[in-house]
């Protein structure tokens, strides 16, 4: 009997154990999601800027100038290089 109660004893412990380990892994996937959606609410952020700037100068730029190719030369020389 008392070989019984420790068995189960030892068990419920074990289970506990393996509770608090997933509840903690569960707390580290949750704040690994958080950052990847802070990232990608930032990245966002930036594009956006990034569009307005190219349609504000887009808007500047006169007809002939170029404007465009530049750009776009830019960004292949600058992210694809």
């Amino acid at each position: 009997m008392d070989k019984e109660k420790t068995s189960f004893a030892k068990y419920k412990r074990r289970e506990k154990t393996t509770i608090r380990l997933k509840s903690c892994y569960d707390c580290r996937k949750c704040k690994k999601i958080v950052h990847i959606e802070k990232v990608n609410e930032e990245l966002i952020v930036m594009y956006q800027e990034i569009g307005k700037y190219i349609s504000k100068k887009t808007e500047e730029a006169s007809y002939g100038s170029e404007f465009v190719d530049n750009v776009a030369e830019f960004f292949y020389k600058t992210i694809l290089s």
